[in-house]
């Protein structure tokens, strides 16, 4: 048998990463992030404690790249938006993306509520969005896009629109959360998308 390569050793290795991301995400979503070791998060992967500890020193630091994962999954709620003709179209659109996701992993979008919402979260998550320069250029992109969104609908204000409209749909996907059996999550979708309406149509 032939030596790997350095690139084959490489895709080992982000394999292996991969790997213990996707374990320590299903660990946190069942147990919380303080209840989870990074015992359980190895045997979830299937790999030995000390080599999960080789890719990632501590479970902050494992929570920390869990966290990032999500960051670039916002992405995905705007691709291809500037293909979608009318404000309104585009807002629908990425709510529909936002609402589709959350409802299709409840668990998940709890989870990562309680790790933003807890007073005590992991100083490695608070620094993720000051440390990664891809990080902050996505959020610049999807800042921008709701903003252009907002200017075409005539909002005075897009920028603190932009704040507002973030604000607002976390609040949503929060109460979904709690309850998703009951929360009538397709009904405050067309509130907000009527509320939009109103505002291009009348002004603020």
């Amino acid at each position: 048998m032939s030596p790997r390569t350095q690139q084959q050793w490489a895709e080992m290795r982000l394999n292996a990463s991969e790997k213990i991301i996707s374990a320590a995400l299903d660990v946190f979503k069942q147990k919380g992030f303080h209840r989870a070791s990074m015992e359980e998060i190895a045997k979830q992967a299937e790999v030995s404690k000390g080599l999960a500890y080789n890719y990632f020193r501590s479970k902050e630091h494992l929570l920390a790249a869990v966290m990032e994962r999500r960051f670039n999954e916002a992405e995905s709620l705007i691709q291809g938006i500037d293909e979608i003709t009318g404000a309104l179209n585009q807002l629908a659109t990425i709510l529909d993306r936002l609402f589709d996701k959350v409802k299709k992993d409840t668990m998940l979008y709890k989870f990562y509520l309680t790790v933003f919402l807890q007073p005590d979260a992991p100083e490695a998550i608070r620094h993720i969005g000051n440390t990664s320069e891809k990080i902050r250029s996505q959020w610049a992109k999807i800042f921008e896009v709701h903003r252009a969104i907002f200017s075409e609908l005539g909002v005075s204000d897009p920028e603190a629109e932009v704040i507002y409209f973030r604000s607002l749909t976390t609040g949503i996907v929060a109460e979904y959360v709690m309850e998703p059996k009951n929360y009538p999550l397709e009904k405050m979708k067309a509130h907000v998308l009527h509320m939009y309406q109103m505002k291009k149509g009348g002004g603020d």
